[in-house]
């Protein structure tokens, strides 16, 4: 099943993502791009390299020059955009397994918006081929040099890090930039397109990255998905911690340094970010679950600071307006740099317990009328949100493209969370 949000088109290539339809995709998106160039770049998933090749061919015919990036991050392509002004195409499918492939849409350094994206889906009336334009490959992205200037060139010398790359596209990011840092720099999952573990990486128990960070006495450990954009961090234990652990920590460190200290996250991220933001003096913002969801929220609430904290997706607007699990990364290799490895231990602890149930998409939405009822004092944001006690919630939401009813509970203690989920499973089955 194709799944078409602006956050990216997905499917499995040449079974629900057809080469007709990634043409298409393409030569409606070259009509909203206002420059004569358009950048492509792709994860390294098998049909990566035909999937730009359609692209490609598309744009041509649509008559823009385009310029290939070959395997480059979904972060580092967003960078790309904004820094030359130019729109990108990037095939991915993010976080999904390798069989699935993807394309996702950039206007100069931002996700389409709901109305270019309808733009997208509707197939062009004019067919008309125009041509001219040309390929070339792009020059080695501003990406790396960029972020290693802000951190600074050896600024974290001696810092032990262990990164899973797990075949994924950080793999022509992440090592040279840890290196040009100075981190003592051990790597798995190194060969492009090889995938050992879930691409998701908080769905994997991360067992090999895990191991590495315990037998080389390694400060943190860092797992990315395919594209590059999200992020799961082990500790010096050995400890696999929670994306929503990683994002409160990387804000931590870094609103400090702001002036206006706004944060914006998802209806679901932890309630530790509010913890946090409130101890610095500034003030969090919710938004309707999605990454496109949260830079809205942020623009409306001009803030600089934002993300998702079931992916550990950090967004900084100053540098990218999307997920960017390598500035995470090396704002949380400076801290352990400066504080020492007790900076891991310094965020405040709940626990997130996350389940699904498959219910028909008409009768979930019927049950969730129900539960407004009975709680008339409910968010009603994304879904409805229950706040059962003053450190202790449960979100559900019913998918958009699924019958699925997905639930979400958090508490400072996990057994209190897994009974709330699973409370509200059973709720749910018998309203």
């Amino acid at each position: 099943m194709t799944v078409a949000t602006i956050s990216g088109i997905r499917g499995i290539y040449n079974r629900d993502l057809l080469p007709a339809d990634v043409v298409a995709y393409a030569r409606s998106f070259s009509s909203l791009a206002a420059a004569p160039e358009v950048l492509i770049g792709r994860d390294t998933r098998s049909t990566g390299d035909v999937m730009a090749r359609l692209v490609e061919g598309a744009l041509l015919d649509s008559g823009k020059s385009v310029i290939d990036y070959g395997v480059i991050s979904t972060p580092a392509l967003f960078r790309e955009s904004r820094v030359r002004e130019r729109a990108a195409v990037m095939i991915t499918a993010s976080h999904n397994e390798p069989e699935w492939n993807g394309l996702k849409f950039v206007l100069n350094g931002r996700v389409v918006g709901q109305t270019e994206f309808d733009r997208i889906l509707k197939p062009l009336r004019d067919r008309s081929h125009r041509g001219g334009g040309s390929v070339r490959s792009g020059p080695r992205p501003s990406y790396d040099r960029e972020l290693v200037k802000m951190a600074g060139e050896g600024s974290c010398d001696g810092v032990k890090v262990a990164v899973d790359l797990n075949g994924g596209a950080a793999i022509a990011h992440a090592p040279a930039i840890l290196r040009a840092l100075g981190c003592d720099l051990s790597v798995i999952g190194g060969t492009p397109g090889v995938f050992s573990r879930r691409v998701d990486p908080t769905n994997d128990d991360l067992e090999l990255l895990t191991k590495t960070v315990r037998e080389k006495h390694c400060d943190v450990g860092f797992a990315f998905d395919c594209d590059g954009d999200r992020l799961v961090l082990v500790d010096g234990g050995g400890t696999k911690r929670t994306g929503d652990y990683m994002l409160t920590l990387a804000i931590k460190e870094i609103l400090p340094g702001l002036q206006d200290r706004s944060v914006v996250v998802s209806t679901d991220t932890s309630q530790a970010i509010d913890d946090v933001v409130s101890e610095l003096g500034g003030r969090t913002y919710r938004s309707r679950v999605g990454e496109a969801n949260v830079i809205s929220g942020m623009a409306e609430h001009h803030a600089e600071i934002g993300g998702e904290g079931s992916s550990g997706g950090l967004i900084d607007g100053r540098f990218n307006l999307c997920r960017d699990s390598m500035l995470a990364a090396i704002t949380i290799v400076g801290a352990i740099k400066k504080k020492g490895s007790r900076v891991l231990d310094q965020v405040p602890s709940y626990h997130q317990v996350r389940l699904t149930l498959e219910m028909e998409r008409k009768k979930a939405l019927a049950s969730i009328k129900k539960l407004q009822r009975e709680n008339p004092d409910a968010d009603l944001l994304d879904g409805i949100k229950i706040n059962v006690s003053r450190r202790s919630w449960v979100l559900i939401r019913v998918s958009g493209t699924e019958d699925i009813v997905r639930i979400s509970a958090e508490s400072p203690s996990l057994k209190e969370a897994q009974q709330l989920a699973k409370s509200y499973v059973g709720r749910l089955k018998a309203l």
